[in-house]
């Protein structure tokens, strides 16, 4: 249930060019509408892949943001004052 929430983050690995398969079945029944959702990847050279497109889709209702962040997966673990600025 995400109704209290005005803002949803979306974090994902990239696999095969989109969010993880896991990711669809958390995210296809819920309701969007009026929601702004935030997106962060981690990748190995894809970058953000068709990950906004897909999330678009899948998150219908939203206003999905143009500011995604896409962050090499060997970059992870010293990331953290990037993540915080995005945020």
């Amino acid at each position: 249930d995400i109704s209290a929430y005005e803002v949803i983050y979306i974090m994902t690995p990239i696999y095969w060019g989109t969010y993880a398969p896991e990711m669809e079945t958390a995210l296809k029944d819920l309701d969007f509408t009026g929601k702004t959702v935030r997106i962060i990847t981690t990748h190995e050279g894809s970058g953000l892949a068709n990950v906004p497109n897909d999330v678009k889709r899948i998150c219908k209702g939203a206003n999905v943001l143009d500011d995604a962040l896409a962050i090499r997966g060997l970059e992870a673990s010293s990331s953290r004052n990037r993540i915080e600025e995005w945020v």
